[in-house]
C-alpha cells in the first residue's frame, strides 16, 4: 500500500516531473535518552511556514543543483546503498525558506522528500515510513518528523524500544485557527551531526520522575486541551513540558534554553500573554502559539520593538494537519 497518493501537477514545465511539498517540524522535546525502558520518543506539530519544495525534473543523469544540493546528494547516496538500485536520471533542486539546523526539522522533512521521489522514480516500493526512514538514515533519535512528513499534526511517540522504530501513540489535528510566531537568529544554528553525538553522550540520563511527568504532561494536559481547542491549558503544558525537557540539557546548554537570546524571546513572548512557548529541538527556534493571526502579527510587533531584522526573524506559521504533498506530471505517475 503507497504511502500515499500523488496528485497531478497544475501546468508543469516541459521538463518538471513531479514537485513534493513539505512543512516544518516543531519539536517539544525529548521523554529520556539513556534510558533502560525507551530511549527519545517526545511530541510535536508540523506546521506550513518555512517550507520547502523538491522539485524532480528531467535529467541525462541525476545531479542535484540548488541551496541544498550537498545534502541531497548525501540523502541520494545514502538511498542508493539502502536500495541497492541506480539512481534515476534526474535533477533534484529545491525552493523555499526551511533552513537546515534550527531546529525546525529541515534534514529529516529533506531527507524523506528525497528518498520518496527517488523510490517513486525508481519504481521502489514505499510499504511503510519506517521503510522510507531507513533508505535515508533518518529517526535514528526521534520520529516525530517522519511521521509529521507523512500525516502532520499533533504527534506524540514513545521512543526506541530495543531495535524497534519508534511507536506512534498518538496523533490529533491542530485547530486551523492557531498560529505559530517563530523568532529564529540569524548566522546561529543549532546541534547537530557530531556535535550533538558527542552532546548526548556527556549528558547524564534523564532521571525517571522527569520522563514520568513529561509523559503525564502530554497525555494528561496536551491531549485532553487540544482535542477541547482549550489553548490556554495547552500551552502551559507545552511551556512546562519545555521546561522540564530543556533542564535536562542544562549542563550543555548553560540553562534549559540555547542561549541568552532564547531565554529573552521565552520571557517576553509569555510577558505578552502567550501560554505555549518553547525552543524546538535544539533551537535557536523559538516558537509562541497565539490563538489567531491578530494575537500573532501583534506579538510580532511586541518583538520587532526590541530585536532588529538584521538579529531575528520572524515568521507566522499555520498548523500543518496535511502532510507531504505530491504532484505527478501525468495522473498516472
Amino acid at each position: 500500500m503507497p504511502l500515499f497518493k500523488p496528485s497531478p501537477l497544475d501546468g508543469p514545465s516541459s521538463s518538471l516531473v513531479a514537485k513534493l511539498t513539505v512543512g516544518a517540524r516543531l519539536h517539544f522535546g525529548l521523554l529520556a535518552f539513556d534510558s533502560d525502558d525507551a530511549s527519545f520518543g517526545g511530541v510535536g506539530v508540523m506546521i506550513d511556514r518555512p517550507g520547502l519544495e523538491v522539485h524532480a525534473s528531467q535529467a541525462e543523469q541525476f545531479t542535484a543543483t540548488g541551496p541544498l544540493a550537498d545534502r541531497i546528494e548525501a540523502f541520494a547516496r545514502l538511498w542508493q546503498q539502502s536500495t541497492d538500485l541506480d539512481l534515476p536520471a534526474v535533477r533534484l533542486a529545491t525552493r523555499g525558506m526551511l533552513r537546515d539546523h534550527v531546529g525546525l526539522g529541515c534534514g529529516t522533512q529533506l531527507g524523506l522528500a528525497v528518498g520518496t521521489l527517488l523510490s517513486k522514480l525508481a519504481g521502489y516500493p514505499l510499504p511503510d515510513i519506517p521503510t522510507l526512514a531507513a533508505t535515508v538514515d533518518r529517526a535514528k533519535r526521534s520520529a516525530i518528523g517522519c511521521y509529521g512528513f507523512l500525516e502532520g499534526g499533533f504527534l506524540f511517540e514513545t521512543g526506541h524500544h530495543e531495535d524497534s522504530f519508534p511507536r506512534l501513540a498518538y496523533r490529533g489535528e491542530v485547530p486551523s485557527r492557531w498560529r505559530f510566531v517563530l523568532a529564529t537568529q540569524h548566522e546561529v544554528l543549532g546541534r547537530h551531526g557530531e556535535e550533538e553525538e558527542e552532546g548526548f553522550r556527556q549528558l547524564d540520563p534523564v532521571p525517571d520522575p522527569t520522563t514520568a511527568r513529561l509523559r503525564q504532561l502530554i497525555e494528561g494536559e496536551m491531549i485532553p486541551a487540544l482535542e477541547a481547542t482549550d489553548i490556554g491549558r495547552f500551552g502551559e503544558s507545552v511551556y512546562e513540558y519545555g521546561c522540564l525537557a530543556g533542564d535536562c540539557y542544562a549542563a550543555l546548554q548553560g540553562g534549559r534554553y540555547a542561549n541568552p537570546t532564547c531565554t529573552d524571546l521565552v520571557q517576553r513572548m509569555r510577558s505578552f500573554g502567550i501560554a505555549g512557548v518553547g525552543q524546538s529541538s535544539w533551537g535557536p527556534t523559538i516558537f509562541g502559539l497565539c490563538e489567531d493571526g491578530e494575537q500573532a502579527e501583534a506579538l510580532c510587533t511586541q518583538l520587532r520593538e526590541r530585536y532588529s531584522e538584521s538579529q531575528l526573524q520572524l515568521e507566522i506559521s499555520r498548523p500543518n494537519n496535511r502532510g507531504v504533498q505530491l504532484e505527478w506530471a501525468s495522473p498516472g505517475g
